[in-house]
């Protein structure tokens, strides 16, 4: 009786426990079927994010190799273009020199049939220019004049030429000019640089350096000692400092005295500089600044060099001489000429003379 008693209540409680038993488990497998799920998913999705990469790297591989191959082409397609541009370039030289080469033989065609007449005016004319660039350049008359010369002859031995007002042009060029005081600019010129040779050698008012001069009296003074007795000696060399004490100069201009050595060499520079600008003066027939800068010449020669030097007064001389040059001169041209040399080779060139 005790024992159905006893077994009767165990049999419920073991029907009350299974489910809380059973609920562990089926957690676990549904968690660990949810991390199998998640886990196949991952790999799915790692695996289809590695082939898109290796998909992406496949086509980035091939853009690349794409876009070398297209530079490559460009670079080619360049290197064609310079090419056919060196080409063209060449091309056209050549065109350029084939174009000379014709002007010139249509130009040697055309020298080869003039007649000696024309090659006769055509010389004069050249002359003629040259000519008149030495009158409008330098103011050459003498030039003008031989060459006008020179042309009229040649014209009188011309008998097939009629050249009759042709030669009456240049004789009225040639009165012309002969009418004109005649101004040596080629001599002014030398004259003008020889003095300006000359600056570096002047002797100044005061030596540039009195060391030399003293130098030279005491080795002159050393020399006479051994001749002398030491009593006499001794009363030269007193002498000497006592000489030395006060020197008397007689100077016009007191800067002189003042001048180093240094600012010597300035005077000098200053000197040839303003012969130059006399020169480049006469050469443009500027008279006014031509005697101004011989007058500043003179000025410095008669300030700072010694007036009483022969070579100072033969440049103060020269210096007056070439200031009284008259170089403003009106050079009258050979246009006459020229416009009737043109003239006769116009005509002897007209077609059907």
């Amino acid at each position: 009786m005790e024992n159905e008693f006893d077994n009767t209540p165990t049999a419920p409680k073991s029907g009350r426990t299974a489910p809380a038993a059973v609920t562990p488990i089926v957690a676990l497998v549904l968690s660990v079927a949810a991390c199998l799920i998640a886990g196949g998913a991952w790999l799915d999705a790692n695996r289809a994010k590695n082939d898109l990469t290796q998909l992406f790297g496949g086509k980035l591989a091939e853009l690349d190799k794409s876009n070398k191959d297209v530079a490559i082409r460009n670079e080619s397609l360049l290197r064609d273009l310079r090419d056919a541009q060196n080409r063209v370039v060449q091309l056209e030289v050549k065109l350029a020199e084939f174009q000379n080469q014709r002007v010139a033989i249509e130009e040697m065609t055309r020298d080869l049939a003039r007649a000696p007449e024309d090659w006769l005016l055509a010389e004069i004319e050249q002359t003629l220019n040259i000519a008149s660039r030495e009158l409008i350049l330098a103011g050459n008359i003498r030039a003008a004049i031989s060459a006008l010369q020179t042309a009229d002859q040649r014209l009188s031995r011309a008998e097939k030429l009629q050249a009759a007002p042709l030669r009456r042009a240049i004789t009225q060029d040639l009165e012309r000019l002969k009418a004109i005081p005649a101004v040596d600019t080629q001599g002014i010129v030398l004259k003008l640089d020889n003095l300006s040779a000359l600056a570096a050698t002047l002797p100044l008012a005061v030596p540039a350096s009195m060391k030399d001069v003293e130098g030279q009296r005491a080795g002159g003074a050393d020399e006479g000692k051994s001749d002398l007795p030491w009593w006499r000696q001794m009363w030269r060399d007193f002498t000497h400092e006592i000489s030395d004490l006060v020197r008397i100069r007689e100077l016009e201009s007191t800067e002189a005295m003042l001048i180093t050595p240094q600012q010597a060499l300035f005077v000098r520079e200053n000197l040839k500089l303003r012969l130059l600008s006399a020169r480049t003066s006469l050469l443009a027939r500027d008279e006014t600044n031509f005697r101004d800068d011989l007058k500043a010449a003179r000025e410095l020669v008669g300030k700072y060099f010694d007036p009483k030097a022969k070579v100072n007064q033969n440049v103060v001389a020269s210096l007056k001489q070439l200031a009284d040059n008259a170089v403003a001169i009106a050079v009258p041209d050979i246009v006459q000429s020229m416009n009737a040399v043109r003239t006769a080779r116009a005509a002897r060139e007209r077609p059907g003379r």
